[in-house]
């Protein structure tokens, strides 16, 4: 939880980050050893969560258990997009810095609730003791403002 009030914090010395764009909250299944998700079980167990910020000039910044990557976000009319961009990942091999990609979709967007939010995300990371190669699932909702 302390890992949210400094992301909240550092929303707040950025103001120009909050003019537009959207923040989404998503959850998935752990992969337990294999460089899933969750790859040593870190607390809660039963999911892993992923928190994104996508600004309106389409730069994604996503941090999760697996770690924290940048990305370039292009979006379809029907609500489909994909992200590609670079960042830290760990998994149960170690972690190091590499290539993020990810692909998803947000349906019934414009509510005052938020919409749903589905996507799929792969990383490799190389260095520090090994090549880490995190997969996510996750779906969760994604509100823009």
């Amino acid at each position: 939880m302390a890992y949210l009030r400094l992301i909240f914090i550092g929303f707040l010395c950025l103001p120009e980050l909050l003019y537009a764009g959207g923040f989404a909250l998503r959850f998935g299944p752990p992969a337990v050893g294999s460089g899933g998700p969750n790859p040593v079980s870190i607390p809660p167990a039963g999911r892993d969560m992923g928190l994104s910020y996508v600004t309106d000039k389409g730069t994604e910044y996503n941090l999760a258990i697996t770690g924290f990557s940048v990305a370039s976000r292009t979006k379809t009319k029907w609500g489909g997009y994909s992200s590609l961009g670079a960042g830290f990942a760990f998994s149960a091999n170690g972690g190091g810095i590499g290539p993020y990609g990810g692909f998803g979709i947000e349906l019934g967007c414009g509510g005052w609730i938020g919409c749903f939010s589905a996507e799929f995300t792969q990383a490799i990371g190389i260095g520090f003791g090994g090549l880490a190669s995190p997969t996510a699932l996750r779906i969760g909702v994604m509100k823009w403002f």
